[in-house]
């Protein structure tokens, strides 16, 4: 038993920095991610708007400030996104 031997096997580490790729790649895709939610919340604000102009209702106005407050948050989940990553 060689328990603790170096061996002489070739280097298994072909990619040394693919550790490096990985993460600038996760990075991309969450922020890219954010950017599109964020694209997402802008559509919800603009349906929302249009709704309550063709549609009367005593709802609208609770329906737009959600809307607004969701585009909100979404803006700080890609600037939280933007800064952590």
């Amino acid at each position: 038993m060689n328990f603790g031997k170096q061996t002489n096997l070739p280097s298994t580490n072909m990619f040394p920095n693919l550790n490096h790729y990985l993460v600038l790649a996760e990075k991309i895709f969450f922020i890219l991610g954010a950017v599109i939610y964020f694209i997402f919340s802008l559509v919800v604000v603009k349906q929302t708007t249009t709704m309550s102009k063709n549609v009367q209702d005593k709802f609208n106005a609770i329906l737009i400030i959600f809307s607004y407050l969701h585009l909100a948050f979404s803006l700080l989940l890609v600037i939280i996104t933007i800064t952590i990553l």
